[in-house]
């Protein structure tokens, strides 16, 4: 299970998987995290994203955090950065257009070498 954490001073973005297409869990974010100091709070569970609004002079994002984690909604070892998800997110597009090349490259080889024609006679 992973979490995708993500904070600038007065917003906090949270990803649970917990509430991913989970609207139960999903309404106990939305009503442990109506605190003081929270502006604005949505949550989504189609996608398990929560974005949490606040003053900075009230509240803070690891106060926010230590609550979602007091009522087991966060484990901070799980969780990962905005550069670590870009980087897995750009791996893996390398990993699929590195694919589709080879295929294409392969499939144009065997489309100049006879084969395909050899293939339609057996």
């Amino acid at each position: 299970m992973e979490y995708y954490v993500h904070h600038v001073p007065g917003r906090l973005r949270v990803r649970i998987p917990q509430i991913r297409k989970n609207g139960h869990s999903a309404k106990k974010v939305q009503c442990l995290l109506d605190i003081y100091g929270v502006d604005n709070l949505s949550v989504n569970h189609l996608t398990g994203s929560v974005v949490v609004n606040f003053d900075p002079g009230l509240t803070s994002a690891d106060q926010l955090l230590s609550v979602l984690k007091a009522n087991g909604l966060y484990d901070n070892t799980q969780a990962i950065t905005c550069d670590e998800q870009i980087q897995r997110a750009s791996q893996k597009a390398v990993s699929k257009f590195g694919r589709a090349v080879l295929g294409y490259a392969v499939g144009k080889a065997l489309e100049s070498s006879g084969l395909p024609l050899l293939a339609a006679f057996i």
